[in-house]
């Protein structure tokens, strides 16, 4: 390749020099050309003496390449025959093992039904024990009990003795009531783990100190306080345990399950929380029409119970005035008690009729409210079903908390409505059965008038 470049470098120069020297004398043309033929041997040299660097620089790294080549070979051998070496030694003590178990086991005779009695009750007691309230006052239990159930070897006197002390400090904690100090996940204000002073109760129930957090042993074997806590006389019950004097007996609540109850009863739904599940609905008839009805209710009572007394009152004294509608009926009595007997009657009935609605006023509209307030129920029950079908639609029926929303509207609007109908349809009753007394006593009275008017009428014209 390059002996090609020369040449063809030389047969460049060759035909620059023939064309030039038609333009030169003959002279300078020598000249010229012997300076290219030295130039041209010179850069031959040089190229030459660098193709011949490269050449050794090349051997020489592949005879470094082709010597690592061979000491990894070598390693590769060493390796694979130290891995024959090993595997057969494996083989040959998997073999040794085998032959020392079963010289063990025909060693051990019944010792050995003995560990198995052992591992099995090891195995049974170890998830009652690892759930325990007691492993924070008796530490070490669940370990050593996995670690002797868990040994290839024979277990020592001192081992099989672990099993029945934790039997026996099980027995002993479910007795006591004590104090201990413990981290619990979810413990702290901002629910970040956070190290507590806790009181419990044998092994069932535990508490901080302060009576306001209840906790229990987790699935890894660590506190957490319960996420809804049971409040209620559970958590009074706890505060007076804790702040109770040495000898004095007080109910304290303890939950045998171990948490599952006070989980349970944390998660129970409140009187605010259900009334929060009736929505739009339920808002309308619990906090607007029940409230409204049972103030009209309650204040047409007490209105009407008052008219009344003061009815009678007046009916006694015969005193005509403004202060109740029979005052006011006996002041109509005297303004026309001159005029025929036709026309006193037309006049009384018309004050007995200008004053019925006072009497009846606001009992219409505690009817109306008793009324509507069911039929708001049942149209929060249909849109609480609807939501239930929505959800089916769209999920199906795998997951019942799903429809647990629109179920929830459904129902809660349901009763909330006759929750707020019964109360408003006993206050109308009561409201009425007023009214109508106060409007019997008018109309007795202005009878009376009427009767007592025409007999003195007789006795003038006889």
């Amino acid at each position: 390749m390059f002996k090609n470049k020369l040449s063809l470098k030389a047969l460049g120069a060759a035909a620059l020099l023939s064309i030039g020297s038609l333009a030169i004398p003959t002279t300078a043309s020598a000249q010229t050309l012997r300076d290219v033929l030295n130039t041209l041997q010179q850069d031959s040299q040089a190229m030459s003496a660098e193709n011949q660097q490269r050449l050794q620089r090349f051997q020489s790294e592949r005879d470094q390449q082709a010597a690592i080549m061979a000491e990894a070979q070598a390693e590769l051998n060493a390796a694979e025959a130290r891995g024959r070496s090993l595997s057969a030694q494996f083989d040959a003590n998997a073999a040794r093992i085998g032959e020392l178990q079963e010289e063990l086991s025909t060693q051990a005779g019944d010792f050995g039904e003995l560990l198995g009695q052992f591992r099995q009750a090891a195995g049974e007691t170890m998830p009652v024990i690892s759930g325990s309230l007691a492993n924070f006052d008796y530490t070490g239990r669940v370990e050593s009990l996995s670690a002797i159930a868990q040994a290839s070897s024979l277990p020592t006197r001192a081992d099989l003795d672990t099993l029945p002390k934790a039997i026996l400090q099980e027995m002993i904690a479910q007795s006591e009531v004590t104090t201990f100090t413990a981290p619990v996940s979810n413990g702290g204000a901002d629910g970040e783990n956070a190290e507590l002073e806790l009181m419990r109760i044998g092994v069932f129930t535990a508490a901080t100190t302060d009576g306001t957090r209840f906790v229990e042993v987790g699935d890894n074997g660590k506190l957490v306080a319960f996420a809804s806590q049971p409040g209620g006389d559970y958590r009074g019950n706890m505060q007076r345990l804790i702040g109770a004097a040495e000898g004095e007996v007080v109910r304290a609540p303890v939950d045998p399950t171990k948490g599952d109850l006070f989980a349970i009863f944390g998660n129970t739904v409140s009187l605010g929380e259900r009334l929060e599940q009736g929505g739009p609905v339920g808002f309308l008839i619990f906090w607007i029409i029940l409230p409204i009805g049972v103030l009209l209710g309650l204040f047409k009572i007490v209105t009407l119970f008052l008219m009344g007394n003061s009815m009678r009152a007046t009916a006694k004294r015969k005193q005509a005035g403004t202060g109740n509608p029979l005052a006011r009926i006996f002041e109509a009595y005297e303004n026309h008690k001159n005029d025929d007997i036709e026309t006193l009657e037309l006049k009384l009935d018309e004050q007995i009729l200008r004053e019925s609605p006072k009497i009846e006023r606001f009992n219409d509209i505690v009817k109306v409210l008793a009324a509507v307030a069911p039929l708001l129920g049942l149209l929060g029950t249909v849109v609480g079903m609807i939501v239930v079908f929505t959800a089916i639609t769209n999920y199906g029926t795998g997951d019942p908390k799903i429809m647990a929303g629109g179920i929830s509207t459904a129902l809660v609007t349901t009763v909330l409505g006759l929750v707020a109908a019964i109360p408003l349809l006993l206050l109308n009753a009561v409201g009425s059965s007023m009214a109508r007394g106060n409007q019997q006593v008018l109309d007795e009275q202005a009878a009376g008038l009427v009767a007592e008017r025409a007999e003195r009428g007789h006795g003038v014209a006889a």
